[in-house]
């Protein structure tokens, strides 16, 4: 379990791949996993137009343009776990370390590489983005993170599970 938590981001994202190199094909045959997946990609897609609604990208390269950046600090990147991981590279996302500069490792310049985010990332409005949406548009985001979030946890269960009958995790 430490290795799924505890290590550093670089740590977590070797497992990740490991844990995708070898059990991927299987995940896919998986009718759970492959439905919990495909349903939490129609969330993502469905927050992802709400986040465009907003003007999300404006919004926050102005903040990430001045001195000090914005909220996607190195930090952040520590908030993925390994499970986090996986799912986004059973999403077919490439995961990988993009910079090594104080911002999050996983910020490229169109944002966040990840489909799946943590908590704290989607949660996390600065008094910027919410006084310039305004009320009804930002309970539509949070009803949309809520979903998402929600449909992350369930498949992140999953896959534990998953892993803890196969006996690759332990805990």
């Amino acid at each position: 379990m430490q290795d799924l938590y505890g290590t550093t981001i670089q740590a977590r994202l070797g497992v990740a791949h490991r844990l995708h190199s070898g059990l991927a094909p299987e995940l896919g045959a998986n009718e759970a996993v492959a439905g919990m997946l495909a349903q939490a990609g129609l969330l993502q897609r469905e927050l992802s137009g709400i986040m465009a609604d907003l003007d999300f990208g404006s919004l926050c390269s102005v903040c990430g343009a001045r001195a000090g950046g914005g909220c996607c600090s190195s930090f952040m990147a520590g908030e993925n776990d390994v499970i986090q991981l996986l799912i986004n590279l059973l999403a077919g996302v490439c995961v990988r370390i993009l910079r090594e500069d104080g911002e999050c490792c996983f910020l490229g310049e169109r944002g966040c590489l990840l489909l799946f985010k943590p908590m704290f990332c989607l949660n996390y409005n600065c008094r910027h983005i919410r006084q310039t949406a305004g009320p009804a548009p930002m309970h539509r985001l949070d009803q949309g993170v809520g979903r998402l979030l929600q449909q992350q946890y369930g498949l992140e269960q999953l896959l534990l599970e998953f892993l803890r009958q196969r006996g690759t995790l332990t805990g």
